[in-house]
């Protein structure tokens, strides 16, 4: 029997603890945008998909619907025959063709921890949107952070795997740490680091300027009033030059 890998153990915890996410009102806020702004015959990608929750809601609402992510296994989670699945790096896009439609969600971006990923991320963005095609990314910002830092410390079991989850924000750096630690079932104990950089809200503008982009509406999550700095998380739509 093949090996399950301490990886794979952590794709289950994730999803564990992303159970009190409503995929369903966050497709919806998706779909009201693009049946605004989009068109029914778009070839659309997700970014970050993870275990494909989100896209499960939106694969009809494309023509065609690609999911990606930096992690195999958290791919192989979903059972959806309707996606087209890609394993890769989101700020290191493999693809040749063009998307009408490209989003992330979950604050993702967020995990591109540097300026240089961030604006990599951008450029290929850039180079893979279509002429007339859209952009939707979601961030976290600082009171997004400040808000939710302690209720993010949590612990419990789940399929017979022991979890604890610590999570610290440091107001210095803007840098947002999830420590997870696992215990298998044979008692071995895996760890991993999680890490967020919360970048200041004027500074995206600047980055999407800097590689061919702009926002043309930029929101309160889940809203469509306008952001502030002051927001929490911001819903971004964005288009070439």
């Amino acid at each position: 029997m093949e090996e399950v890998k301490p990886y794979s153990y952590f794709a289950m915890i994730y999803s564990h603890l992303m159970r009190s996410v409503d995929y369903s009102f966050w497709a919806k806020y998706i779909k009201e945008i693009h049946d605004t702004l989009g068109d029914k015959n778009d070839i659309a990608l997700e970014l970050a998909a993870g275990n494909c929750s989100l896209a499960n809601h939106l694969t009809h609402q494309f023509k065609k619907l690609y999911v990606s992510d930096i992690s195999k296994e958290m791919l192989m989670t979903s059972t959806n025959k309707n996606l087209e699945k890609v394993c890769c790096d989101m700020s290191l896009l493999p693809f040749k063709n063009k998307f009408d439609f490209i989003y992330s969600a979950f604050d993702s971006v967020n995990y591109l921890n540097n300026e240089t990923r961030l604006s990599e991320y951008f450029a290929n963005i850039s180079n893979n949107l279509s002429e007339n095609g859209l952009l939707l990314f979601d961030v976290s910002l600082k009171n997004n952070s400040l808000k939710h830092v302690k209720s993010l410390n949590r612990k419990g079991i789940y399929n017979g795997i022991k979890y604890i989850q610590k999570s610290v924000f440091d107001e210095k750096t803007k840098i947002h740490s999830n420590f997870i630690k696992i215990k298998l079932k044979d008692g071995k104990v895996v760890e991993e680091v999680h890490q967020q950089k919360i970048y200041d809200f004027y500074y995206y503008f600047e980055v999407l300027e800097s590689n061919n982009l702009f926002a043309i509406e930029c929101f309160d999550s889940f809203t469509f009033n306008d952001a502030t700095e002051d927001s929490e998380r911001v819903q971004f739509i964005v288009k070439r030059k």
